[in-house]
């Protein structure tokens, strides 16, 4: 199981990658929107883990644990939000542009980062 620190890396990474793109030409807009939710869930795990070593397996797991715990509650429509954008991007194909996505996305990142950001010791 990766501990705090590995998912701290790995959400640093995918934060690098999604804000490599350059927004208003790239046409993978979609991978754009896919790594901020892994950033934010690889900020949720670390969190988890330093709190009370979970390591939830899968995404319902881990929703259950925004839903539930104290420490996660303030950021659960944030982290509901970017995941429904996600699975919207990969699944159901919908279209985002830049401005979608610098209203609709990025700032849900940024709230899920700082609410989670706060608690890290």
């Amino acid at each position: 199981m990766p501990l705090k620190n590995e998912h701290l890396a790995r959400s640093q990474q995918n934060l690098q990658f999604a804000r490599s793109f350059d927004l208003a030409t790239t046409p993978y807009l979609d991978w754009v929107v896919t790594a901020y939710f892994y950033a934010a869930l690889h900020l949720v795990d670390a969190l988890l883990d330093q709190q009370d070593q979970i390591h939830p397996p899968d995404h319902k797991v881990r929703w259950e644990m925004v839903k539930g715990r104290y420490y996660l509650m303030g950021i659960k429509t944030e982290y509901r939000d970017l995941k429904e954008h996600s699975e919207n991007a990969r699944y159901q194909l919908l279209t985002f542009t830049k401005p979608k996505i610098e209203r609709d996305v990025i700032p849900l990142y940024e709230e899920i980062e700082r609410h989670i950001k706060q608690q890290l010791k």
